[in-house]
């Protein structure tokens, strides 16, 4: 995702392979929690092959608090990168459609507020102070009576004149993202801002535990704080070239040394976009263009 020059060529690779997937049949009726879906067992499944995942490569998945809205993330051909949702109504779910909210630039990695009122997202959308800039910046929405407000820039200090990517946020408003920002300790690091009186704090790198002089990003935080999930690339001992790792945090507030999932969730490809479902059950994670998901004990039992 995002690291276009990086990934260009694992994307054609990709769409090549998928190519024999099952395309979106929008006459589907489908009904029941997580899109009338069977549900996983601990080992990863890929999640609504032929609905959600399809040959045109899909990433990030993210359910509502109530559990009635889905949002996930596209590449198109172009290379544009979009976000589509699936709403449920009277147990029905819609078929896949655009996020009234997106624009024509690049929009990605939806995930919603604990309350469900925002929901975040990064885009590459132009500012209203620097409308030329098209580096990554972290975006919400906020619920009205008529649906989704325009979308609000989160700002400085969290914003910065580079890219940040992929929020998680906890029960008391801490947002966690990746930026390339000066005096990191790799190409991209994690960060956390606290949200203090209505305003988010200057951003914390989470340190050595956490971040190398590689590249770490996609970060998933437990709404409680006790445990972090993230993508690093190319890192040592790792299968692939992106894998996903976890870390526990310890009552002092510092962070054990992160530790990959292992081959069951990392594969000699990409492995990215770690997330848990709001109701704490299921894991959800992308590889080679599809979403998989898989019950949360399977990586629980890691920590």
């Amino acid at each position: 995702m995002k690291f276009k020059a990086i990934y260009a060529g694992i994307l054609l690779s990709v769409i090549i392979i998928l190519a024999g997937h099952a395309q979106q049949d929008d006459s589907l009726v489908i009904k029941g929690p997580y899109l009338g879906q069977k549900l996983p067992g601990l080992s990863p499944e890929i999640f609504a092959l032929g609905i959600v995942s399809t040959a045109r490569g899909e990433f990030n998945a993210a359910f509502s608090p109530d559990g009635k809205e889905f949002y996930f993330s596209v590449n198109e051909s172009g290379g544009r990168e979009t976000m589509k949702c699936m709403i449920q109504e009277k147990n029905r779910w819609t078929p896949p459609q655009p996020a009234t909210f997106v624009s024509p630039q690049n929009d990605c990695d939806p995930i919603f507020s604990f309350d469900g009122r925002r929901l975040y997202f990064i885009s590459t959308r132009p500012k209203k102070d620097r409308p030329r800039s098209r580096d990554w910046d972290i975006w919400y929405v906020e619920r009205t009576g008529k649906g989704w407000s325009d979308p609000i820039n989160v700002g400085p200090p969290v914003n910065s004149d580079v890219d940040e990517y992929y929020v998680s946020l906890t029960k008391d408003g801490t947002i966690y993202f990746a930026s390339n920002r000066a005096g990191g300790l790799g190409s991209f690091d994690i960060y956390r801002s606290r949200f203090v009186e209505g305003h988010y704090a200057k951003p914390e790198n989470l340190g050595a535990a956490i971040n190398t002089k590689h590249l770490e990003h996609d970060p998933f935080i437990a709404p409680d704080e006790s445990y972090l999930l993230f993508t690093s690339v190319d890192r040592p001992g790792g299968f692939g070239t992106g894998d996903l790792y976890i870390s526990s945090r310890r009552r002092d507030g510092t962070w054990t040394e992160a530790k990959n999932l292992g081959k069951t969730f990392n594969t000699n490809g990409y492995d990215f976009c770690p997330i848990v479902s709001p109701d704490g059950k299921y894991f959800f994670f992308t590889r080679k263009g599809d979403i998989y998901w898989v019950r949360v004990e399977a990586i629980k039992k890691l920590l």
